[in-house]
């Protein structure tokens, strides 16, 4: 294992253990979609519905700066999704807690998350995600 992949061990660990430690069965109100009081929505400038959709529903109670899950402190700073650039850079952890199929650690969102993308929709943006998360209307 080359100093890349164990850092990002590392991160996905931190990520993993951020989320879906003890104690996080209070997900919040999520969402991200309107925003906080003075905090901007979540995955600001992403043109791809889809993907911004997804992340506000299932990613921000615990990786955005207004959410509101118990675990958020400790989530927020190994993983952000506030804006499209924050998500991009983290293709690589996205693919390997998304990907049910062929999980590299625990699958996102944690099982005691009041929500759980539908196949169709966790398909959907692993595919776009392993395009490089296009920020186009389309997702390509």
């Amino acid at each position: 294992m080359g100093p890349s992949s164990s850092l990002l061990s590392v991160i996905a660990g931190i990520a993993v253990s951020a989320c879906a430690g003890k104690g996080s069965h209070d997900m919040g109100t999520g969402g991200g979609a309107s925003g906080e009081a003075g905090v901007e929505p979540a995955m600001k400038g992403t043109l791809y519905d889809a993907g911004r959709t997804c992340a506000q529903t299932y990613c921000s109670p615990c990786h955005w700066k207004g959410g509101q899950h118990v675990k958020q402190p400790v989530a927020y700073p190994a993983f952000q999704v506030d804006t499209y650039d924050e998500w991009a850079t983290g293709q690589t952890i996205i693919t390997a807690v998304l990907d049910k199929w062929n999980p590299d650690g625990t699958v996102m969102p944690p099982p005691e998350a009041p929500k759980d993308p539908p196949d169709d929709e966790r398909k959907t943006i692993l595919d776009w995600v392993r395009r490089g998360s296009p920020n186009t209307p389309s997702g390509t």
